[in-house]
């Protein structure tokens, strides 16, 4: 399918016009429907970015830029990262801010630099913490984070504490364990936890995997009052999700992907970022990954917003995955509501998808067309 996906076309109008119920593309801002949570990036699941770091000015800022600066490249609403876990996630090690019970060290890694560098150039943008491995103290020798909730509560406490007392960094969002199973009594361990530490401004994002978080949910009232978001990865547009929109709660595509950095990537990501809202009311989605600054031989190189795997010469390629990106993030607001299907958003009739955001306060709104014939 992702061969046949043909444009992205994006529309900005500064002055909403009446569509009359004649025109072929009905816009009607009194269908405003979920509210959107932004288009996001991943770094992380494992090491993805660690080239980043080891380029010169002027380009590494230049890099930076294109990913995070508002209406310049990507301008991207979320930022997604690991939290370190002393173990090979992908396609490398990140290092966690506890080696063990009684290390703490929130100098390690490049994670925390990466949040402080999205946040100078967008304030406003979105952080999200997630877990690819736990050092194996956290589960006391058991080889399972769940086996001791508050062991492994206390643990993420202390990265959040981290974010904010070293880096002066509100975490928005933090997750489970990528990929991996989840356990109802953690999640409510750490919902309390994370209040308690006075974190009650953090959501949580269950499971960052797969569906089946909704089945554990709907037989666990207090699992379910503890999850904020539902966040899936890869989810199919064709699949049955209604157990998971019963929760009424955000539904999200936690991780997704545009497949490599080019034109049939940037085709499949603007595909997907329209098809999740039409077809599944689905209100962020977040690619894995970022910034592609690992080497060449290693898994799913090149599959990222941008590549940047040479920082002894300075060169990096900016693919027209970021220009995707931009069709929606250069013309949109988190906080701005999407229009409905029939009202603004829905499938062309030869094939494709079109979404409508809207600022629910004034009289903006953008429309997102991606042609697949």
């Amino acid at each position: 399918m992702m061969d046949r996906v043909v444009v992205a076309v994006a529309v900005m109008a500064s002055v909403w016009q009446e569509v009359s119920c004649s025109d072929p593309l009905l816009v009607d801002k009194n269908g405003m429907s979920l509210t959107f949570d932004g288009i996001g990036g991943l770094s992380g699941g494992g090491a993805t970015s660690r080239l980043l770091v080891d380029y010169k000015e002027p380009q590494r800022s230049q890099i930076l830029d294109y990913l995070f600066k508002p209406n310049f490249g990507a301008s991207l609403q979320i930022l997604k990262v690991e939290i370190g876990g002393d173990s090979q996630s992908t396609d490398g090690t990140e290092s966690s801010h506890m080696h063990s019970a009684d290390d703490l060290d929130y100098h390690r890694g490049y994670e925390w630099w990466l949040m402080v560098e999205a946040k100078k150039r967008n304030p406003d943008i979105k952080l999200y913490g997630l877990a690819w491995a736990y050092p194996g103290w956290v589960g006391n020798g058991s080889g399972s984070p769940f086996t001791y909730p508050k062991l492994t509560s206390s643990y993420i406490v202390k990265w959040l504490e981290g974010a904010k007392k070293v880096y002066d960094l509100d975490i928005d969002y933090i997750g489970i364990w990528n990929e991996r199973s989840s356990s109802g009594k953690y999640v409510v361990t750490l919902r309390e936890a994370i209040n308690t530490a006075g974190f009650s401004k953090t959501l949580i994002v269950a499971k960052d995997g797969g569906a089946d978080i909704c089945n554990a949910m709907a037989s666990d009232k207090a699992y379910a009052n503890a999850v904020d978001i539902i966040g899936l990865h890869y989810p199919s547009d064709f699949s049955n999700f209604s157990l998971c929109h019963s929760f009424n709660k955000p539904f999200w595509a936690s991780e997704e992907s545009s497949s490599y950095d080019d034109a049939n990537g940037a085709a499949c990501w603007a595909r997907v970022i329209n098809s999740h809202w039409v077809l599944q009311q689905m209100t962020s989605s977040i690619m894995w990954n970022l910034v592609g600054s690992y080497y060449h031989g290693t898994n799913w190189y090149a599959e990222s917003l941008m590549t940047a795997v040479e920082p002894w010469s300075g060169h990096y390629w900016v693919s027209p995955v970021i220009w995707a990106t931009a069709h929606v993030t250069q013309f949109t607001q988190v906080g701005w509501k999407y229009l409905k299907n029939g009202a603004g958003s829905g499938q062309l009739p030869q094939g494709g998808y079109y979404a409508t955001w809207v600022d629910p306060n004034g009289k903006d709104f953008t429309i997102v067309i991606v042609k697949i014939s």
